[in-house]
């Protein structure tokens, strides 16, 4: 979609205790959304004081719940979670963030909640799920599986016929090679390279990638 058919587009972000809210209004504002509000989810003072109108939970029903909601959160737990207090509140959940920048091929099939930093090239026949989270220059092949609630850090590359599961979180410049299959909830340390599948519920690092952990609930949980 062109930045001008999304001109008149609104949006509120849910959920604002965190840096990357800042990277989600640069994406807005690229694409020329406007921002309808801040919505802060949590009865404390954990939030940038900058970000206007502030939103709290006790004016939450002053909202207009019709206005697709964005959660600018990078964790794939917190964010699953959001997903849920957010449908409890009866607002839209089906907005993708996108930069325009993002080279998408027209044969990607995507879910609700995609969330695509700048400079992202994502390859044909690639399958991405539900609130998917996509940061800056990430390279990912084609035929790929992406399952929901999934994190890519910046400068990642996937190889073709990859198959991310759910949760899962990946770390900046990682690389995952072809075919290769990493499990639900398992994190990739930064600048690894992973040649072989990853279980579920792991922490791989290195060149080549090696388990460091398991049993693990997902990055942050």
């Amino acid at each position: 979609m062109s930045n001008k058919a999304f001109e008149e587009t609104k949006i509120l972000f849910y959920g604002i205790a965190s840096s990357y809210t800042y990277e989600c209004i640069e994406i807005a504002s690229r694409a020329g959304l406007k921002i309808e509000g801040f919505i802060h989810n949590q009865n404390n003072e954990d939030y940038p004081k900058d970000m206007k109108p502030l939103i709290h939970l006790s004016e939450i029903n002053q909202c207009d719940h019709n206005i697709p909601v964005v959660i600018p959160l990078i964790t794939p737990g917190y964010r699953k979670l959001l997903e849920i207090e957010i449908s409890n509140y009866g607002f839209n959940l089906g907005f993708n963030l996108i930069h325009p920048s993002a080279i998408i091929s027209q044969s990607v099939k995507t879910s609700d909640g995609l969330n695509i930093n700048a400079g992202v090239v994502i390859g044909a026949n690639t399958i991405i799920g539900k609130q998917v989270l996509i940061n800056r220059s990430v390279s990912i092949g084609h035929d790929v599986i992406i399952e929901d609630f999934a994190t890519f850090g910046p400068g990642c590359v996937l190889g073709g016929h990859t198959r991310i599961c759910e949760g899962v979180f990946i770390g900046i410049n990682a690389t995952i090679l072809p075919k290769v299959i990493i499990g639900a909830n398992s994190v990739v340390g930064g600048g690894a390279v992973v040649t072989k599948d990853v279980p579920p519920n792991t922490v791989v690092a290195g060149n080549p990638a090696k388990i460091i952990k398991t049993n693990t609930l997902g990055y942050n949980l």
